[in-house]
């Protein structure tokens, strides 16, 4: 089990064929394999050991999936970087990675400069303009001879990925090579990839659950289109241009993406399949979906980075909203080949099913441990089990649904309040386009039920009527206590999710007020 197998059967399969679309580029499996050999003959000769980490600062591109597979066929490590954190969080990254290669586009030269002083083991840093030759990046592949794969495989480390660090310092992922690939197989497998598929890339590779797709279809032998950031008109014209027939959105692009007016000028009969994932799916954005797109099979993956990064998965035959498999609509699935998943108490205890308990999953998906932090590795994975952190119960069936991340259930009044259900009750309204629910300080009951709601462009909408709404279809304890209206969109991570600790932030800092 290595990751650069995948390639190599490519380009001795399918030399000729189209792998990459991106950056002004198109490139044949040929072409992507002789970059990749030649990049890592350039590390190599520039002083790569084995282990050595190297890291990208990048928007989506072709050179993201050079550097997946050039760095592990030098016998190195990647370090995906998230570009939307700030300089001190990339400074801690990479001190802690020890980073010492560093490959960027040009975009960020300017951010890397003004920190680079501050850097402990970093000695390199190649840059790269996507589309021009002349870079330090180009001239490195063209003048270096390519390096035998190095055959790195199965418990060797691939990569370390950073989770977002929301509730402290960002922690280290260490994902092996045996993770990734098993991942990638599963994948192929629930999807039902193969050379005739054209995927659509749009959703950040610097996140596990773009950045594994990379190997995933890179051993399914699929074409790989690559859009530099999300954009909807840009993914409806690709999706137009290239044929694409799957892609992988999280839900609050689905949310932008079917409520856009332009949905309709396009093309998009050769779409077969949109997965979503990374946080969880309003039902009524998710039936929107369905009804707006009805020709595209939807399929739910549920993981985190830790499992490489997927656990379960729920498949098409399940997103109906008539029949007999209706209800498994609210469900994330069950587990992929693999994996064993359960639901257990705080003593660790399994719990029957329809109890809500934390899910644990155990299998080649969960990850090595958090890099140089043994403490973390030991709290989150007890005698195999990977603990989740999230809330959740399984039915008689074996399928699974998430309650709510379990630091984002409302305790209100020692009552556990879901924010997942009060947010799916508030997108029912038609003139909502996004909202958060979370917990704020009360002096009676230690937390209250609280709102932020964006409402779609040219509708009117007040608290009263969030309020009103609410109270009529959840319990009086679930409903929110306060409602703020906002015109701006909510504040998104680079992986797309809605950033509750940055709203919730203001009123904790401060509860007296």
């Amino acid at each position: 089990m290595y990751l650069t197998q995948g390639l190599r059967r490519c380009a001795e399969r399918n030399p000729d064929r189209l792998a990459l679309v991106g950056g002004g580029r198109q490139r044949s499996w040929r072409d992507f394999s002789d970059r990749v050999a030649r990049l890592a003959g350039g590390l190599t000769a520039m002083g790569l050991r084995p282990d050595d980490r190297v890291a990208i600062l990048s928007h989506n591109g072709p050179e993201y999936f050079e550097f997946s597979y050039g760095v592990p066929w030098a016998g190195g490590v990647i370090v995906p970087l998230n570009n939307k954190l700030a300089a001190g969080d990339l400074v801690y990254i990479l001190n802690h990675s020890g980073t010492r290669f560093l490959l960027a586009d040009e975009d960020f030269r300017e951010l890397i400069d003004g920190f680079a002083g501050q850097l402990e083991a970093l000695e390199h840093t190649l840059y790269f303009s996507p589309g021009r030759d002349d870079s330090v990046y180009e001239n490195l592949i063209a003048s270096s001879p390519p390096r035998d794969d190095q055959l790195r495989g199965y418990e060797d480390m691939a990569g370390i990925f950073y989770t977002s660090g929301t509730t402290g310092r960002p922690k280290g992922v260490m994902l092996s090579h045996r993770n990734l690939f098993w991942n990638a197989m599963s994948g192929i497998i629930n999807y039902g990839l193969g050379e005739e598929t054209v995927y659509l890339h749009a959703t950040p590779l610097f996140h596990a659950a773009g950045g594994s797709r990379v190997f995933t279809m890179v051993t399914a032998g699929v074409t790989n289109v690559i859009l530099p950031r999300f954009d909807v008109h840009e993914l409806l014209a690709a999706i137009e241009r290239h044929r694409v027939t799957s892609l992988l959105l999280v839900p609050t692009m689905i949310n932008r993406l079917v409520n856009d007016p332009a949905l309709g000028d396009y093309d998009l009969s050769s779409l077969r399949t949109i997965a979503y994932g990374a946080s969880p799916m309003p039902q009524s954005v998710l039936a929107d979906a369905l009804q707006k797109l009805p020709g595209v099979g939807f399929c739910q993956a549920y993981g985190m980075t830790e499992l490489s990064p997927a656990a379960t998965f729920l498949d098409a035959r399940y997103h109906v909203l008539e029949g007999p498999d209706a209800g498994r609509l609210r469900s994330c699935g069950r587990p992929v080949w693999g994996a064993d998943v359960r639901i257990v108490d705080e003593q660790e205890h399994p719990l029957p099913s329809g109890e809500v308990g934390e899910i644990a999953v155990r299998g080649p998906m969960v990850m090595q441990g958090y890099w140089r932090d043994p403490e973390a590795t030991a709290k989150a994975v007890r005698d195999g089990w990977m603990h989740t952190g999230d809330a959740g119960y399984r039915d008689a069936d074996g399928f699974f649904y998430i309650v709510d991340r379990i630091k984002d259930m409302v305790i209100t009044g020692g009552v556990n309040v879901a924010s997942v259900a009060v947010e799916d009750c508030i997108h029912q309204l038609e003139a909502v386009g996004e909202c958060a629910v979370f917990g704020i300080p009360h002096p009676d009951w230690v937390e209250a039920v609280h709102a932020v709601v964006v409402p779609r462009a040219g509708a009117a909408l007040t608290a009263e009527d969030v309020i009103a709404h609410c109270r009529t279809r959840l319990a009086a304890f679930q409903c929110p206590r306060s409602v703020e209206i906002r015109t701006q969109p909510l504040p998104i991570s680079g992986t797309g999710k809605i950033m509750k600790n940055e709203l919730r932030k203001s009123f904790w800092q401060n509860p007296g007020v």
